[in-house]
């Protein structure tokens, strides 16, 4: 079935408008930035338009999300999580990060046509809907690419790593090193001493091979550490005992705002995020949540409409 068709049965556009649509798709974002952690520089988020959106998850469901995607991936992955990245390191003594820098722009609609042509039976008119459809024009820089904000980058972006993740795999599976990607973030870890040096040469070597997508490191992120030191992974930190921990700055924080929440200090939204935070807290590290019900009783948590509460009471 042509992929027009296919877009016709599921969406309630006539014809004439859902073609209007596709050629202006590319264009059809919302645009603004938000601060990096450094405090300096600046993410550029896309939104792509509903419409758009409707068209990128159908898209997902029909095609994308039958791409192969390999199990060293751990993000946007049905059924794990940023805590499961991270448990695969917890019985190393050393472990590497690094970092691709700007990991979605730099895959770019050349990348995923190519990408698409090897792994569906798209014809090149098909191509051109579908590469139209899944990724934006940056009027800033002209450049054709992933966004980040669309809700089909994620699963594209996973995919395309397919065969860097498929080396490098093979690559760590001979020299015993553990390795797992999160998105634009890459862990390895080993119980081998010096072994991480030839495996950060060999990435850097992989990168440098590959043409399509075409990536770089981030040197400046590149972290090498040993069990001696704190080792944190995707803002989580692994303790001495060999468990994935929120870390102590994050806990403080979370105890800071519930104590807020508690005496009728926050906003609205100050709420909506604290709601955020413990659910997150939750699949992290439950025994956090669990001792803050103890603590903070669970008419607390009962008020922000969260199911968490202390059994013991």
């Amino acid at each position: 079935m042509k992929l027009l068709q296919l877009l016709l049965r599921e969406v309630p556009f006539e014809k004439q408008e859902l073609l209007t649509i596709i050629a202006t798709a590319s264009r059809r974002y919302k645009v603004y930035q938000i601060p990096k952690k450094d405090g300096k520089s600046v993410r550029t988020i896309a939104q792509p338009a509903p419409e758009v959106k409707l068209l990128q998850r159908i898209l997902h469901e029909k095609l994308i999300g039958k791409w192969p995607i390999h199990k060293a991936a751990t993000a946007y992955i049905s059924e794990q999580s940023i805590a499961d990245h991270v448990r695969r390191h917890v019985n190393s003594k050393y472990l590497l990060k690094l970092d691709f820098k700007n990991f979605f722009p730099s895959i770019t609609a050349a990348d995923i046509r190519q990408h698409a042509r090897r792994h569906s039976k798209l014809g090149e008119d098909d191509l051109d809907i579908f590469v139209n459809i899944v990724a934006w024009r940056n009027n800033l820089d002209h450049s054709f690419c992933l966004s980040i904000g669309a809700p089909s980058s994620p699963a594209i972006s996973n995919s395309m790593m397919f065969e860097f993740d498929e080396s490098i795999s093979a690559f760590c599976k001979k020299k015993e090193v553990t390795y797992s990607r999160y998105a634009d973030d890459l862990a390895f870890s080993t119980t081998h001493r010096d072994t991480l040096k030839e495996v950060e040469a060999e990435v850097h070597r992989l990168t440098l091979s590959i043409q399509s997508p075409k990536l770089t490191i981030n040197e400046k992120k590149t972290v090498n550490v040993s069990k001696k030191y704190n080792r944190s992974l995707v803002g989580l930190t692994i303790t001495p005992d060999q468990k994935v921990s929120l870390g102590r700055e994050r806990k403080r924080d979370i105890r800071a705002k519930l104590y807020l929440y508690g005496r009728g200090y926050l906003n609205g939204e100050d709420v909506a995020h604290l709601r955020g935070l413990l659910a997150y807290a939750w699949s992290i590290e439950p025994t956090f949540i669990l001792s803050l019900a103890e603590k903070q009783g669970n008419e607390l948590f009962a008020k922000l409409e969260l199911p968490f509460r202390n059994l013991k009471d």
